[in-house]
């Protein structure tokens, strides 16, 4: 894996925590539908990023990198007010907050990675469930 030039530390909302790179790393993979950032296992909401931008995934890590062509707005929100939108993600707009309040994600190049936790009983890392 390649190491990624990070900026800075930008953003963090709930479990997802992102940094502005300055490119797409060469082996990501252009995700063609968009999804959400992170979705919860327990809850029923997720983490959506609604606006104009590509969005690219790591296969090994299943991290995401964003191309935000805009500032767009990261939601926390629950599932079925994802599913009154259709799925859309590529309109600009706040939806119906969760825990969470919307977050402004500035016009840029990210990597969006999800909180780890270690856990004690099995000494490994694990990514934060909701």
């Amino acid at each position: 894996m390649n190491k990624l030039q990070f900026t800075n530390h930008n953003h963090m909302q709930g479990d997802t925590q992102w940094f502005r790179i300055k490119s797409i790393p060469k082996y990501a993979k252009l995700l063609h539908e968009k999804r959400p950032i992170a979705a919860s296992e327990r809850s029923g909401s997720f983490h959506a990023l609604f606006g104009n931008y590509e969005m690219y995934e790591d296969t090994e890590t299943k991290d995401f990198y964003i191309d935000a062509k805009e500032d767009c707005i990261l939601n926390h929100s629950l599932q079925s007010d994802l599913a009154s939108l259709n799925n859309d993600f590529s309109i600009k707009m706040i939806v119906k907050k969760k825990d969470h309040r919307a977050s402004i994600i500035p016009k840029g190049i990210y990597y969006v990675g999800q909180q780890n936790r270690f856990d004690p009983l099995d000494a490994i890392k694990k990514k934060q469930k909701d």
